[in-house]
């Protein structure tokens, strides 16, 4: 048998203010592509499908055109099984449900459903078992705990459980309703959206407090693979177990980052593994250099239409640099000034009235970059530099500006 497992195509999401449905929509196209090419058996779909609970209309129907797409390319009963992450609404992307099941759709919304039972040569199954991002409106918790919980000396069975406090505590109830039943297949595949300890995060995820999100990825050891989203690079905290991580990079520091899909073949006691690589519509890139070198490059530069962030060498502070830029990178994200440790952020909600949002780290450092654009801008106004006490002067007002004594 042969599945697919993508994650977090986080549908409707947007970069630093610019849309990405048209990088998404290439991206899904690559993957229907690759549907047609390898004829998998199913597609494992492991969460946050879209970016938020409630998305937008054209990122729903962006999902419903790829969903159509991928059983076309098949050519023949794909199975296809989702579940909804921690950015999906569970109750409305599991609408449907029942009648989509019967098209080869499985949305498992519920920590509690029945697993999809794919049969092959000789009557071997594949049984292929799912739970979403596990919350505590999603099962009957409780009285899972009451009842798989022994009771102590001279306690009276049917006392009510423990309160679930943690992702590893709702897991573990969880399996324990499913692992009985595992002997009843001849192999078994897990799909579920959590965070596997001893994982790496991306810039683009959420970090957590602690460990209470963390479940241990030995939880799945009696699975013959897991197929994990929500953490968006392709890794392996466990055996058997894996992430394909999101088919896009959402950051700049994932910029160098293979971003695809994982693709598994799982048939007797061997189970292969191998990631492909997705060329992006877009790339997104840092570009470094001077500002007059970054500008004579953009003349030549193939990849003007991608998602960048400039890194500046320039001693001095450069006058309306995010401008002249962004005349020729439409997408541009920001211009950070390394000698200034300054960023310019460029939202693109107006693209007639955008400005520079400018993040400091102190107001030690703030200061000085004050300082320098003042200079700067003085310079380029009278074509020399500000004396020590006009220096002074702007120096004082800047303290008093950001409530500083002088």
């Amino acid at each position: 048998m042969r599945f697919f497992h993508i994650s977090d195509l986080h549908l409707g999401k947007t970069l630093r203010g610019y849309d990405l449905l048209d990088d998404q929509s290439f991206i899904l196209g690559k993957i229907v592509e690759a549907i047609a090419l390898r004829k998998p058996d199913a597609l494992l779909i492991a969460g946050d499908i879209y970016d938020r609970a409630v998305p937008p209309v054209d990122a729903v129907q962006l999902f419903d055109g790829f969903l159509a797409s991928a059983r076309r390319a098949a050519d023949k009963d794909m199975v296809i099984v989702a579940i909804p992450g921690n950015h999906d609404s569970g109750g409305r992307l599991g609408f449907g449900a029942s009648l989509l099941a019967r098209a080869g759709l499985h949305i498992i919304a519920k920590a509690d459903s029945e697993p999809v039972v794919l049969r092959g040569p000789g009557g071997k199954t594949w049984a292929i078992w799912a739970l979403p991002f596990l919350h505590q409106a999603n099962a009957p918790w409780e009285d899972w705990a009451r009842k798989a919980r022994r009771p102590a000396d001279g306690e009276e069975p049917g006392v009510a459980g423990p309160r679930m406090r943690s992702q590893e505590e709702m897991l573990g109830l969880a399996l324990t309703r499913i692992t009985p039943r595992l002997a009843r297949n001849d192999h078994n595949i897990m799909v579920a959206h959590c965070f596997a300890a001893g994982s790496k995060l991306s810039e683009s995820e959420s970090g957590f407090v602690g460990s209470a999100e963390q479940v241990s990825s030995g939880f799945f050891a009696d699975f013959d693979y897991t197929a994990l989203g929500h953490l968006h690079s392709c890794q392996s905290p466990g055996p058997k177990v894996w992430y394909s991580g999101a088919p896009l990079a959402f950051g700049v520091s994932e910029a160098e980052e293979e971003r695809g899909y994982i693709e598994i073949n799982l048939e007797e006691e061997h189970c292969r593994v191998e990631f492909f690589p997705l060329a992006p519509k877009r790339r997104i890139r840092r570009a470094l250099g001077s500002f007059e070198e970054l500008l004579e490059r953009a003349n030549v530069d193939p990849g003007r239409d991608d998602y960048v962030e400039f890194q500046l060498l320039d001693r001095e502070a450069v006058m309306n640099a995010v401008g002249r830029l962004k005349s020729l990178y439409p997408r541009l994200l920001a211009i950070r000034q390394l000698a200034f440790d300054i960023s310019l952020g460029v939202e693109s909600g107006d693209r007639e009235e955008d400005s520079p949002a400018w993040e400091k780290r102190s107001r030690g450092d703030s200061l000085k970059t004050a300082k320098a654009d003042f200079a700067a801008f003085y310079r380029e106004m009278k074509g020399s530099d500000p004396a020590e006490k006009e220096m002074a002067l702007f120096e004082e007002l800047a303290k008093e500006a950001a409530g500083a004594s002088p």
